[in-house]
């Protein structure tokens, strides 16, 4: 370690001798106030625990409590990879090594380094059981498209979250799925920033209900859950929540999460629409809208983005500043606009007659205008 540290990118320290201790450390040279300091990040009981130490220090801490209490360990320095194993008489054996070039010979800095939050080769064994990385923790090359969206999800929600300090979260996911998104999120709060935190997900699959359930149980994720539900018309979680998250709920079952959000005062929302039929099967000529009703494929994309104006529109009107941004690239998901929105308190009515002289105008229906109207 001391003879890497100078030019020292990255230490992962896993499979630990006593499996009651920390079960992974991670080293990263970060900047700090133009001084370079090494992150030691260590994971315990499905928490993460940060400090920012000296070199000195980190050697003084490498010495007492990592040295020998790890059986593997992989050193990145600048222009090598190094694997190592422990001897069973102790001391380290290198195993294997590969030249590599870094692109950055410059530590990163601490505020983007927070904000890569899916490392590929960081051990999250919930994403392996769902298909997205291998048992080595790679990404499966089927999976890519989705670990991107799910990546991209979390950051967004970091960029929120990163220093707000808060101790417990409660999140609705609804329309979760095989629920990558919903395991990531729980990873994210409960792991990466040690908060108490509840995570219901609602899905119409009873089987996918129970796997991702079994999951969960697995690997101790008490604070997790999930729930065969229709959002349209079931009782649901009836207490203060903090957060609703949809990623590709289909069609008016995004509609029906962000009436819920509203409903229930939810601080939060993070939706990524899916298909969005409902104003292009109702819409008809009535006006300057015409020339986009004239091919289908224009009239379907015209329909989805009036479809989203007018959520954004209804938001703001009930009480939320709104943001419609591009959620990932759209060689990676046509389905690429994220509805972000805090609740600030401040209503109106401009946003809903607006849309409601539209919807008149032009024979629509919209089913979040309509349960707001």
């Amino acid at each position: 370690m001391l003879a890497a540290l100078p030019d020292l990118q990255k230490a992962v320290l896993s499979q630990p001798v006593d499996k009651k201790a920390v079960s992974k450390v991670i080293i990263r040279p970060v900047m700090l106030k133009n001084q370079r300091l090494y992150q030691v990040e260590r994971f315990k009981d499905n928490k993460a625990y940060h400090e920012n130490l000296s070199g000195e220090e980190l050697m003084e801490l490498f010495g007492r409590e990592l040295d020998g209490k790890f059986r593997q360990a992989l050193i990145a320095s600048l222009g090598e990879n190094a694997q190592y194993c422990l001897r069973q008489k102790g001391g380290y054996k290198k195993t294997g090594g590969s030249e590599n070039e870094c692109k950055s010979c410059a530590p990163q800095s601490h505020n983007r380094e927070k904000e890569y939050i899916l490392a590929e080769g960081e051990e999250i064994p919930a994403l392996v059981d769902l298909g997205v990385f291998t048992e080595d923790y790679r990404i499966v090359k089927s999976k890519y498209d989705k670990y991107k969206q799910i990546n991209r999800f979390i950051e967004l929600i970091d960029h929120q979250f990163s220093q707000s300090g808060r101790k417990n979260i409660t999140i609705l996911d609804f329309g979760c799925g095989k629920s990558y998104l919903t395991f990531i999120i729980y990873y994210y709060f409960s792991v990466k920033k040690g908060m108490d935190v509840k995570i219901i997900g609602y899905d119409l699959k009873e089987d996918v209900v129970e796997n991702c359930g079994r999951i969960a149980e697995k690997y101790g994720y008490t604070g997790l859950s999930f729930v065969k539900a229709d959002v349209s018309r079931d009782r649901l979680y009836d207490e203060k929540i903090d957060m609703v998250v949809t990623l590709h709920a289909c069609d008016t079952a995004t509609d029906y999460a962000l009436n819920y959000a509203i409903e229930h005062g939810a601080e939060y929302i993070f939706s990524v629409p899916c298909c969005q039929h409902e104003i292009n099967s109702s819409i008809k000529k009535g006006g300057e809208l015409d020339v986009f009703l004239k091919h289908g494929i224009i009239k379907e994309r015209m329909s989805a983005l009036l479809t989203d104006a007018i959520r954004a529109d209804v938001l703001e009107d009930m009480g939320y500043k709104v943001d419609l941004i591009e959620f990932i690239d759209f060689e990676h998901s046509p389905k690429n606009i994220m509805i972000r929105a805090r609740r600030t308190g401040r209503k109106g009515t401009a946003g809903r007659e607006r849309a409601k002289a539209l919807a008149e105008r032009y024979g629509f229906s919209q089913c979040l205008l309509r349960l707001r109207g």
